[in-house]
């Protein structure tokens, strides 16, 4: 026997069938990205190097500190620090995934002195939309405890996380916006207290990242690609450089 549908019936239905499909599709690209992004982590390690009796660079950070994106470890941020300052030890406690609090319980437990330590941090709490004023409490922990640490600190978060290839539409302004309170909350954080922070924010429609995505994003559409790490490096390296002249 045969139930006969109206025709609001079908049309409810078929609507149904249509948001269905895509949240299958979306399911999909997100399952596809994840997938993507474990090849990416699995093809690099955080760069490190020893030079016996060198002064060293300490890197604590999340994936884009680890390196994840990049063709091969010489080619993030700290293997680019190593190339450029060779007579520098350079040791790396990078994670992927690690946000600013999760960085906090590292930094306390932290013992050894260095020259210079950089922070790669932030994208992930922008990501997870953490509250940004427990970010910044959590921040201003950091620089008090690494104060003990270091004469030397310096900090880069992301770039637009809206202008990732990976999102779109009403999600991407959102995370453009949040970049942008994060963005200004570092900034204040870094006028107050003794961490130098380098802005690596550029707006859309100068943004290299936005306008060439195929060239400076690596295939998950999230991370940097070695030449989107090149990028970032040119405005760190003077900074860095200048700091370690002191």
């Amino acid at each position: 026997m045969y139930m006969r549908l109206s025709k609001k019936q079908l049309g409810l239905a078929f609507v149904g069938l249509v948001a269905v499909g895509f949240l299958i599709i979306s399911l999909n690209e997100s399952i596809m990205r994840t997938a993507k992004t474990i090849y990416l982590i699995a093809r690099v390690s955080p760069y490190e190097q020893t030079i016996p009796e060198g002064p060293t660079i300490l890197v604590l950070g999340d994936s884009t500190g680890y390196g994840t994106g990049a063709d091969k470890k010489e080619d993030s941020i700290a293997g680019l620090i190593g190339q450029d300052l060779s007579e520098y030890t350079i040791e790396n406690n990078s994670k992927n995934g690690r946000t600013i609090g999760e960085l906090l319980e590292v930094v306390k437990s932290l013992r050894s002195e260095h020259d210079l330590i950089l922070l790669q941090i932030g994208g992930n709490d922008i990501l997870q939309k953490r509250d940004i004023n427990m970010v910044e409490t959590e921040l201003r922990q950091i620089i008090k405890l690494l104060g003990q640490r270091t004469e030397n600190l310096i900090m880069i978060s992301s770039g637009n996380v809206g202008g990732a290839v990976a999102f779109s539409g009403s999600k991407a302004k959102e995370y453009e916006n949040l970049t942008r309170n994060f963005r200004d909350m570092f900034i204040e954080v870094s006028v107050d207290t003794t961490m130098e922070y380098v802005d690596l924010f550029v707006e859309p429609e100068n943004d290299v990242f936005v306008q060439e995505p195929k060239t400076y994003f690596s295939w998950d559409g999230l991370h940097p690609s070695s030449a989107g790490y090149a990028t970032w490096y040119q405005s760190l390296a003077p900074v860095l450089k200048k700091t370690l002249s002191r």
